[in-house]
């Protein structure tokens, strides 16, 4: 069945079973659903479940079970296991302004697929991994969404997200995390400063070298990712994250460190170096960041922030 647009950030093919139906997921456009080993993903369900508050997850392990909601991965020929579960919540469609639909509520569930997903490797012989997402209720009302398995599908963190306790039913952005070394947000008031090193958040990395459970604290000291990224820094006003091949305004040195945060699930770190601009730069203004820093590997993703020193 053709699913429902709901959200300008996502629209999914989907198959029902039992009424229910998939009609979105967050971060991504089109069917197939993208998805990496270990991503933390929103999915939008019509038909599943009655959800009319909020329900977090809390302390970790993450639950397989959440507000009578579950969700598993099925990758044809190879696995079979649980997706656990961050947060279960009501969504207003009334929030979508570009969907023709009469508005209503549906059922928004944060979960994290398994580590034990396999991507499809490039060129590789033989038919593609097959994969699927299942979310059902306890009255057996059930929908799935085809997977495609990939190395990684990168999406910097937003104050918005709910894997950092956010309220998607607000509309609007947050704007993506980057940190000091204290841990304070780069921020218009509080700029980076070029040598200064600072920390990206995302989702979506990958696999990590050592393994670590699905939906466990990640442990200390980090664990690094198993494949390698790349950063570009681009010193124009608001400009656009761009894979290095699309844009000659930067520089691509390798980031400090990536890897898992320790104690969330599913949550990467991007440590980096700002570096020391060639020329001189427009100075960022309230609402005009003046350095965009991309983090890339198969996909990539990237956010705007302030190097100081700002206008009065």
């Amino acid at each position: 069945m053709k699913a429902l647009i709901v959200l300008c950030i996502s629209v999914a093919a989907a198959s029902a079973q039992g009424g229910g139906a998939v009609v979105g997921a967050g971060y991504h456009t089109f069917a197939p659903i993208s998805v990496a080993p270990g991503q933390v993903i929103t999915v939008f369900v019509t038909g599943i479940g009655n959800v009319t508050q909020k329900y977090s997850a809390g302390n970790l392990p993450l639950p397989t079970t959440l507000g009578g909601i579950s969700a598993s991965l099925n990758e044809l020929g190879v696995i079979t296991a649980p997706a656990p579960i961050l947060a279960v919540f009501p969504f207003s469609a009334c929030n979508n302004k570009v969907s023709t639909q009469p508005c209503g509520t549906i059922t928004a569930v944060t979960l994290q697929i398994p580590f034990e997903l396999q991507p499809n490797t490039p060129r590789r012989s033989g038919p593609p991994f097959l994969a699927f997402l299942t979310i059902s209720d306890q009255l057996g009302h059930a929908a799935s969404m085809e997977l495609s398995p990939v190395f990684d599908q990168i999406h910097v963190v937003d104050f918005f997200d709910t894997i950092l306790g956010g309220d998607m039913s607000q509309p609007g952005s947050g704007g993506g995390v980057v940190t000091h070394a204290d841990g304070s947000l780069v921020s218009f008031s509080k700029p980076a400063q070029p040598g200064e090193e600072l920390v990206i958040y995302a989702v979506g990395l990958g696999a990590t070298n050592p393994p670590v459970k699905t939906g466990a604290a990640s442990p200390a000291p980090p664990v690094p990712t198993a494949q390698i990224f790349f950063l570009n820094f681009d010193y124009r006003q608001n400009a656009r994250p761009m894979p290095p091949i699309m844009s000659p305004f930067f520089s691509s040195p390798s980031p400090v460190f990536v890897g898992l945060t320790p104690g969330f699930a599913g949550l990467y770190q991007i440590n980096f170096v700002v570096p020391i601009p060639a020329e001189r730069v427009a100075p960022c203004t309230d609402g005009a960041n003046n350095l965009t820093v991309t983090i890339a590997g198969a996909s990539f993703d990237g956010v705007a922030i302030c190097v100081g020193p700002t206008v009065p």
